[in-house]
């Protein structure tokens, strides 16, 4: 699979899902036909980290300096094996499929790894609730694994669909106004698009003939 140069892609085609722990399975994928794999090394890991931060307007690694390559080579690690974990849920939801009994107990292993707990601070004259992760280190699988269970448990998983463009696997929750979304990104509906009209264009022509 093809090591992805992030440079070429603009923050909305990278940041298509609409979720951080849909955003975070699409860093493997297909799209419009090339295979990419946007974290191929610890230093990938850690600029998409960043990038998600600004996307998302939560704090994932924070004021942490990047990794040494050993720390980066574990965090990859973990990261991946999380990224195949959710992937595997959220093709069960999108093909209506019963979720994989394995995949759901590794989800829950990283929960209990780096459980969180709600505090309460002071915030513009009244409260606020803050979660603090016992592992501070691994705060951004905490959080991603997190937005897997609040997607999985609270939301209307029948917004949670794959891309239908033939040459796009890449998964998105559909918050349009009518719920009609079909595509990641636009461009991924302009292919197909395309092809219909020359279907029709020469089928007009087979006609006139």
């Amino acid at each position: 699979m093809e090591a992805a140069d992030t440079t070429r892609f603009s923050l909305e085609t990278l940041f298509a899902g609409g979720r951080l722990c849909l955003d975070f399975i699409n860093t493997s994928c297909e799209i419009r036909g090339q295979e990419l794999e946007f974290l191929k090394s610890g230093d990938d890991l850690y600029k998409w980290l960043r990038s998600a931060e600004a996307v998302y307007g939560r704090q994932l690694v924070g004021n942490d300096k990047k990794w040494s390559t050993q720390e980066g080579e574990v965090a990859l690690t973990e990261a991946l094996a999380l990224r195949e974990v959710l992937h595997d849920l959220a093709e069960s939801v999108a093909q209506k499929k019963p979720a994989p009994v394995s995949a759901l107990e590794k989800l829950n292993s990283t929960l209990r790894a780096f459980p969180t707990c709600s505090q309460i601070e002071l915030a513009d004259g009244g409260f606020a609730e803050a979660i603090s992760i016992s592992n501070a280190n691994h705060a951004w699988l905490a959080a991603i694994a997190q937005d897997a269970v609040d997607l999985l448990c609270y939301s209307d998983l029948s917004l949670l669909r794959q891309c239908e463009c033939p040459t796009c696997v890449r998964f998105f929750f559909d918050t349009t106004k009518n719920h009609r979304r079909r595509w990641c990104v636009e461009k991924c509906g302009s292919a197909p698009k395309a092809a219909a009209y020359y279907r029709r264009k020469v089928a007009r022509k087979a006609q006139q003939s």
